[in-house]
């Protein structure tokens, strides 16, 4: 398999973790989507990292899905429960997990932005969506130590 990647990527990075606790032999392909050369379009139509390539050369992508997928690979540890219903309480901290990472990035993307064209009630939004996302998950582990 390769993971076709950016190191900076977090959504990437979710991935490797993944592989590690996995202990799945992957090789790393790093490839920047912003350049202008980067062949990601190839593999993901949206032009976006995390890609897995499969053994059999199929394109697995956005990383809830080779998330998902990793699971099918190897099944210990299994990171999506068999039960349906935990998996979905798994799937929505993941969802939750995303939603503040695309907050962080937004915010990251709009102050590359010139300082006059930046848009500070927009980048306020996206604060708003980390801390209460945070906070959602504090209180979720107020009484454990996992979240599951």
């Amino acid at each position: 398999m390769q993971l076709i990647t950016s190191l900076t990527s977090p959504y990437a990075r979710k991935i490797r973790v993944l592989l590690l606790e996995k202990d799945i032999p992957c090789e790393l392909v790093v490839d920047i989507p912003w350049n202008t050369d980067t062949q990601v379009p190839h593999y993901n139509p949206l032009g976006k990292v995390p890609v897995l390539m499969s053994d059999g050369g199929r394109a697995i992508y956005d990383s809830p899905v080779i998330a998902e997928y990793l699971d099918t690979v190897i099944t210990a540890p299994l990171f999506i429960p068999a039960d349906r219903r935990k998996a979905v309480e798994v799937k929505q901290y993941e969802a939750l997990a995303d939603g503040i990472i695309d907050a962080s990035v937004t915010i990251f993307l709009e102050r590359k932005r010139p300082p006059e064209r930046q848009d500070m009630e927009w980048i306020d939004r996206q604060q708003g969506k980390i801390e209460h996302g945070l906070i959602a998950l504090e209180n979720t582990l107020r009484d454990s130590s996992y979240l599951l």
